[in-house]
């Protein structure tokens, strides 16, 4: 059986899979200090025969294989998980091979090979939620450089009328400062998943992201561009960042703008990313 965890800064999800990547049993377990829920999540798997473990974990990450640090997590404002050994912990105290993804590269591969981005080459996921969180997937597998991608941390042309200052603690109004949830939450003040379709807060948040489609255009050139997370599944949404896209792009792209869609696997992709990990360890 698979081991599958998606690590998250609020809530870590155990899941042990078949190897058609099905559930056969999962658990929240709230993130609280490393040694804590990490213990719970072990206590968890102890109950199954599991021969692999795959991690889909919020970072930043370590992901250099080279670096004596590889498999923690980077500098983070998550009290205590700053140097936190996740992979290290978790493959010692379970005794099995186990690898580890940023969560929105887990995402990116599930939706690449069995969400809305299969039959297609490359394909880059956005989540749109708390955060922006973004990386890209080529023939099944995430793109690495030295350090995952951090697009969500991208400058951006400030929209014209709006002064936000945004909300990013590390660079005030990069893209996940201006068109995070709470920053549309700042600005309009309220939830925005009460704002209606019509709200003209919508056109600008996707020219806000219509930016990083540009980015993704003029660097990766994936196929499509899969939305997912509270605020990228929005109803419309898609569609209104593909305007905005054409707009940005202002016809330079060689083979004109990629897809942008909404991503298809919901609240799973990144689990089941988590599943394949596992799953290509065996």
């Amino acid at each position: 059986m698979l081991a599958a965890l998606e690590a998250g800064g609020t809530k870590f999800r155990p899941a042990v899979m078949n190897d058609d990547l099905s559930i056969v049993d999962q658990a929240w377990i709230p993130t609280t200090t490393p040694s804590e829920t990490i213990a719970a999540c072990v206590e968890f798997f102890a109950g199954y025969d599991v021969d692999a473990l795959g991690i889909a974990s919020f970072g930043p990450l370590v992901v250099s294989t080279g670096s004596p640090d590889y498999g923690s997590v980077a500098r983070t404002p998550k009290p205590d998980w700053t140097g936190a050994r996740l992979l290290e912990m978790l493959a010692g105290q379970l005794g099995v091979p186990a690898e580890i993804q940023t969560d929105v590269e887990a995402a990116a591969v599930a939706e690449a090979t069995h969400g809305a981005g299969r039959g297609h080459r490359s394909v880059a996921y956005v989540t749109v939620g708390t955060g922006i969180g973004a990386a890209v997937a080529i023939d099944g597998a995430p793109f690495r450089g030295r350090d995952h991608t951090e697009l969500g941390h991208i400058p951006v042309r400030r929209v014209r009328g709006d002064d936000y200052g945004g909300r990013c603690p590390f660079h005030g109004d990069c893209l996940e400062g201006m068109a995070s949830g709470p920053a549309l939450a700042d600005r309009s003040g309220s939830d925005p998943a009460t704002l209606a379709d019509d709200d003209p807060i919508w056109t600008m948040e996707a020219e806000y992201l219509a930016q990083l489609v540009r980015v993704f255009a003029l660097s990766f050139a994936p196929d499509v561009v899969l939305f997912g997370g509270g605020v990228g599944t929005r109803p419309g949404m898609a569609s209104l960042i593909a305007t905005a896209t054409e707009s940005d792009l202002g016809g330079y792209a060689v083979s004109g703008p990629p897809l942008v869609e909404t991503a298809g696997l919901g609240a799973d992709a990144g689990v089941i990313g988590a599943g394949i990990i596992a799953q290509n360890l065996r």
